[in-house]
């Protein structure tokens, strides 16, 4: 993780109570954090609000992190822990143990699970930062990353279902000259 943000030493100005190179960590790392929120929950519906949670606790926690990664770490698990915590209280847990067994390894481990969510994560959002500026960027986001279907899309957008098909296709050729060709085939993969 870069610990400048415009020549200063974000993380030594955090320590120190900078609210606005807090906002630039935020900035950087609020739409990942809520996605790995989402992949746990399987419903956004309460994602955003937990990872805005953790984020006030790691404002409030932040002259106890000792290093960049210390508060990456600390995003990340405890949002992990309150999006469990959440599941639990809506008995939805009994449907999902095994994959709760997998998240909550050792995150510190190198290649844990937690490390190859934040790879997914990252990938995830360098596809949205790639599909802001795409022409039909809308249509893949909305394809591939919210699962609508072309007639969903096509209603929406108030084009033809042919439109749909023939905008995802150019768009998807070129995201794939945007994309270097290992980050490309893990997207392939993710979205299979």
């Amino acid at each position: 993780m870069k610990t400048t943000i415009d020549g200063e030493d974000w993380f030594h100005l955090i320590q120190q109570g900078d609210k606005n190179a807090f906002r630039k960590v935020f900035d950087l790392y609020y739409r990942p954090v809520v996605y790995f929120a989402c992949k746990i929950l399987q419903d956004d519906s309460y994602a955003e609000d937990i990872v805005i949670e953790s984020f006030r606790k790691a404002w409030d926690a932040r002259e106890r992190f000792e290093t960049p990664r210390h508060l990456e770490n600390f995003l990340y698990i405890v949002t992990r822990n309150a999006c469990i915590s959440h599941l639990r209280s809506d008995r939805v847990i009994q449907n999902t143990e095994t994959e709760w067994t997998r998240i909550s390894m050792d995150e510190e481990e190198e290649g844990s699970p937690l490390d190859l969510e934040r790879v997914q994560t990252e990938l995830i959002t360098l596809v949205y930062e790639k599909l802001k500026n795409l022409p039909g960027g809308e249509i893949l986001r909305m394809s591939y990353l919210e699962g609508k279907s072309t007639k969903e899309i096509a209603r929406k957008l108030n084009i033809t279902e042919n439109a749909v098909y023939i905008t995802k296709s150019r768009s998807l050729k070129t995201l794939r000259t945007l994309l270097s060709k290992k980050d490309w085939m893990l997207v392939v993969l993710l979205f299979l």
